[in-house]
């Protein structure tokens, strides 16, 4: 039986390998040095960096094509989450986001890359769930594109590894129609990246959801694209006003959700003693 835990919560799922797997934000940091990489242990024990390659983070054409962009995919946050991932290595999730402060476009753009950390030689390979930017926004001729990818973790086919989960979501606007007319939130199939020696692969046919799992958090940022432009939208951070409810809520939204209800309520009980 093993056991997942994130943010204080629990839960359980089989695997071969008996043993905790526990999300963590705070067991390494990244260094970012002008245009260099470096992956730093939190811990008295081992104090060296470990040099990431910038390919691994982004390849050279998509960073030559991002140059007339306005906002950067590469711009990582120095908060790391990291989990076991059964036989001795450590899963590793950088994560960046980068957005317009001003300006009509409202565009933002990052990226989610997983690598593989190896503590008792002290070194990282590529994890290969090569999914390129995975969270953005953007308004153009009146209408609204976000997408986000969303990720989870659990040994989906039992073999004592901890395998992948990624979901996408995503509001756009059909050709030809305008603002507000046509917007549509789709939360797309769960699909699965089983673990191997050569690192995560997309599974062929995928598994659905399991029957535990455990989140990876946002890491720099407290909402998604999608939470903004649904709030621009429908003016509602519950996915019920959002045309097409989805399956999977992350727990950052519930708390949106219970944070909208309490305003909500408290507004209704002010109104109430008006009367």
């Amino acid at each position: 039986m093993l056991l997942f835990a994130t943010a204080g919560v629990f839960c359980h799922a089989q695997r071969a390998n008996d043993g905790p797997i526990i999300i963590s934000t705070d067991h390494f940091q990244l260094v970012i040095e002008r245009k260099q990489f470096f992956l730093q242990p939190i811990s008295p024990a081992k104090t060296q960096r470990i040099t990431i390659p910038r390919t691994w983070l982004i390849s050279l054409q998509d960073e030559k094509d991002e140059e007339e962009q306005t906002v950067s995919s590469i711009r990582f946050d120095h908060h790391v989450a990291s989990f076991p991932i059964g036989n001795g290595e450590i899963g590793i999730l950088l994560s960046s986001y980068d957005m317009m402060t001003e300006g009509s476009m409202q565009a933002g753009a990052g990226r989610d890359v997983f690598l593989i950390y190896e503590p008792a030689a002290e070194t990282l390979r590529p994890g290969h769930v090569d999914l390129g930017v995975t969270k953005e926004r953007a308004f153009a001729e009146g209408c609204w594109h976000a997408q986000m990818v969303h990720f989870i973790v659990s040994d989906v086919n039992h073999d004592g590894y901890a395998d992948i989960g990624t979901i996408k979501e995503e509001i756009r606007c059909p050709e030809g129609q305008e603002m507000w007319e046509g917007d549509s939130y789709e939360q797309h199939p769960l699909h699965w990246y089983l673990f191997s020696k050569n690192g995560w692969k997309r599974e062929e046919d995928d598994s659905g959801w399991p029957d535990s799992y455990v989140e990876i958090p946002l890491i720099g940022i407290e909402t998604s694209p999608v939470d903004f432009v649904a709030q621009v939208l429908w003016r509602s951070a519950d996915p019920s006003s959002w045309k097409s409810p989805p399956r999977y809520v992350p727990t950052y939204r519930k708390k949106l959700i219970a944070d909208e209800l309490g305003r909500k309520s408290g507004s209704s009980l002010k109104q109430e003693k008006r009367k």
